[in-house]
């Protein structure tokens, strides 16, 4: 069933950047892990050791997130032309809106407002996304109440 898909654009470009910065965090996360059993490997004294273990728990964070992105991304991507299917693309964009608040909170808490550029540019993806998909949500309901 294809209707009109007012949200169209937003979840397809919101989706395809969510692609991209999945991609770009698989690949940002490998370094990591390749970069911790190196330093672990190396057993360069309880620094080394300590350091190596710290990037292999931040490498597995970034896999986890950059998996969420790609499955946020691919779902926008190819649900952008289905509004019946956009309630799943609602529902995972609020959670990436209220994880991306979070983030946006404790990155200002800690480094201040000069190292909140990068939380600022997710909040803003992160609610064109959820718009995109309350759009087309939002005509899917409309056209079946018609």
């Amino acid at each position: 069933m294809q209707t009109n898909a007012p949200g169209r654009g937003k979840l397809k470009v919101t989706g395809i950047l969510y692609i991209i910065f999945g991609a770009l965090g698989l690949l940002l996360s490998l370094a990591l892990l390749a970069g911790g059993g190196l330093l672990l490997a190396a057993g360069a004294g309880t620094v080394g050791i300590a350091l190596g273990a710290v990037a292999g728990i931040l490498g597995a964070i970034t896999v986890l997130t950059a998996v969420f992105y790609l499955i946020l991304g691919i779902l926008g991507v190819r649900n952008c032309d289905k509004p019946e299917k956009c309630g799943v693309n609602f529902v995972l964009g609020i959670i990436v809106l209220v994880l991306v608040v979070i983030g946006l909170v404790v990155n200002v808490a800690t480094t201040g407002p000069s190292g909140a550029l990068s939380s600022v540019v997710g909040l803003v993806l992160s609610i064109l996304y959820v718009m995109g998909a309350k759009e087309n949500k939002d005509a899917h309901a409309m056209a079946g109440k018609v």
